[in-house]
């Protein structure tokens, strides 16, 4: 994987699995610090994230 920011190859990619059963990706650039996170192939904003999270706890 490589970051969309500086285009380096040092990636950290964690799988995470939400209480419903819902899996985002996390992932972060040693470089360049870059953070995102995927749900179903999609890269989303951490406030969608948040958002998931709310309502697997609901």
């Amino acid at each position: 994987m490589k970051c969309p920011t500086c285009r380096v190859d040092d990636v950290i990619e964690i799988h995470q699995k939400l209480p419903d059963g819902t899996e985002i990706d996390f992932f972060s650039c040693h470089k360049c610090d870059e953070r995102w996170w995927d749900h179903q192939g999609r890269e989303i904003a951490l406030a969608d994230v948040l958002e998931l999270a709310r309502r697997a706890r609901a």
